[in-house]
């Protein structure tokens, strides 16, 4: 399954392999083995943050170009799961696109490029944490696991 959408969205994207760094972006609406696939194959990966996770349950992946207007959000439609594995693997690799998913509009806008943030030491545990994740109380930094939200 994710080879098959990560392949056909390079070929959509006017490309013959993985873009450079951060150049192809995917948003993966599910964290099923697929989205290994899409790291192989597109060169997205969560470390360069040109992989993002929404997590919906949803086997639906949005590719973006960056640099152009080039964008598809593939749904998996293919329901052959009573199938035996190699025929079905069979199948996802060459069945006709259509008959295997749909290919729309991305829900969402490209995102912006990774943000490389300070870290900062956790007031209670110490630990650094990247700035975006701190919450303060009495002026305080705390990481999300140490910080108490305040309840009325």
């Amino acid at each position: 399954m994710g080879c098959r959408v990560a392949g056909d969205a390079l070929t959509l994207l006017g490309l013959e392999g993985p873009g450079e760094d951060e150049d192809v972006v995917c948003i993966a609406e599910t964290d099923s083995c697929a989205v290994d696939a899409v790291q192989a194959i597109a060169g997205c990966t969560l470390g360069k943050g040109n992989l993002l996770l929404r997590m919906r349950g949803k086997h639906a992946f949005s590719f973006y170009l960056r640099g152009t207007a080039k964008a598809a959000r593939f749904v998996w439609a293919d329901t052959a799961r009573e199938m035996p594995r190699e025929e079905r693997i069979t199948r996802y690799l060459a069945a006709p696109a259509g008959e295997v998913y749909t290919v729309g509009e991305p829900l969402w806008p490209l995102p912006e490029k990774a943000l490389l943030s300070p870290s900062l030491a956790c007031a209670a545990c110490g630990e650094k944490t990247a700035e975006p994740f701190i919450r303060l109380r009495g002026g305080m930094p705390y990481c999300l696991d140490c910080h108490t939200p305040c309840s009325r």
